[in-house]
């Protein structure tokens, strides 16, 4: 079978990097090249890097218009798989060639641009969807699912590769063999993109909630807390429990107070629980242990 395939991103590139060793894979569409680094120099995406390195034709397009359709017709491809290519797919393109899409949640659950995230802070729709793109917003048939538990104590980047690995297994079983499609049925919700505004963290939320939202907004937008009048990003932490602490120390200490310990920093947080800070990055500095960033701070309190 002869496809075609688009997409931006690494996660996407690995599926490619799969879908080649089975199929013959005869155009790829991807976004053009973007400022990278601090002198912003003009970057290839990762998926055209593998594209050239595959020796696959190659276009680059921030949407899919005119030019990509006729490029796309010439090509002979029978279908185009779709991962996390960035833009929308018109009607013009739709006509007469299928496009499949893998989504990384159960549809109709996280129709949108965040799905694995909203999956990570709901707890629901945890897992991939391969299904034919139509005119809606992630509304198109399904093809096939797989409801996947997601490793707990990962970020979004890192389950957004394992759930393309297994995507790739699940498009390539699904190519190989007559396809069947299906109506969504359900409840639908929806994962708008999270904005940086969304992805600021206070520590009247239980340390549980705000652990989901480290992991969820890593690598973007990054949760963030206030910190001395500037602001403390924190890449991870982990949530301790919901014990009583305060009845335990007899202390009454505010939300935000950090506990610091010779190995770990702990912070107050709602409902008497305690979240452990592993990693963060001060505003103007690279990442750190957060042990480090603690180190002589006394009754600090953020957030």
């Amino acid at each position: 079978m002869k496809i075609a395939f688009a997409g931006t991103p690494e996660v996407a590139a690995s599926v490619l990097r799969s879908l080649a060793t089975e199929f013959e894979v005869c155009l790829v569409i991807t976004r053009p090249d973007a400022p990278k680094g601090r002198d912003k120099t003009l970057t290839p995406s990762a998926v055209a890097e593998t594209a050239s390195s595959l020796g696959i034709p190659l276009l680059k397009s921030k949407r899919v218009d005119e030019e990509v359709v006729e490029t796309l017709n010439r090509s002979g491809a029978e279908l185009v798989v779709v991962v996390a290519f960035g833009a929308l797919i018109p009607k013009t393109a739709l006509v007469g060639k299928r496009w499949l899409n893998l989504h990384f949640s159960l549809l109709p659950l996280w129709r949108g641009a965040t799905p694995l995230q909203h999956s990570m802070l709901h707890g629901t729709g945890q897992g991939i969807t391969v299904f034919e793109i139509d005119e809606g917003l992630d509304t198109g048939e399904i093809v096939a699912q797989l409801p996947l538990a997601l490793t707990k104590g990962k970020t979004a980047g890192e389950l957004m590769q394992e759930l393309a690995d297994h995507g790739s297994d699940l498009i390539i079983r699904t190519l190989n063999k007559p396809l069947s499609l299906s109506p969504q049925s359900g409840e639908s919700t929806h994962a708008p993109k999270i904005t940086r505004t969304e992805a600021e963290v206070t520590f009247d939320m239980t340390a549980a909630e705000i652990e989901a939202r480290v992991l969820a907004f890593n690598p973007e937008p990054v949760a963030w807390c206030k910190l001395n009048g500037g602001e403390l990003r924190i890449l991870r932490a982990r949530a301790i429990g919901t014990i009583d602490w305060d009845a335990i120390s007899e202390t009454d200490l505010e939300n935000g107070t950090l506990e610091i310990r010779r190995d770990s920093v702990l912070v107050v947080c709602g409902e008497g629980s305690r979240l452990e800070l592993i990693e963060v990055q001060p505003a103007g500095r690279k990442p750190m242990p957060a042990v480090d960033w603690a180190r002589g701070f006394s009754g600090l309190k953020i957030g």
